[in-house]
């Protein structure tokens, strides 16, 4: 999303000079919010087999 911006040539567009502080800040966001996760969720990743179910179409046959 971001390198596609730098082409937009609206109010909306970034300056390619700006694309590595909105690359880095998006890279510190999803660092954060991965930690968030760990500390507010620790079990998710145990217990994320107990909630996807497995889907099988009627139409597969094995």
């Amino acid at each position: 999303m971001t390198v596609g911006r730098i082409f937009s040539d609206t109010f909306a567009g970034i300056a390619p000079a700006s694309v590595p502080g909105f690359v880095a800040a998006q890279l510190i966001g999803a660092a954060v919010g991965l930690g968030l996760l760990v500390v507010l969720f620790p079990s998710a990743a145990r217990s994320a087999d107990d909630v996807v179910l497995a889907h099988y179409s009627e139409t597969t046959t094995s």
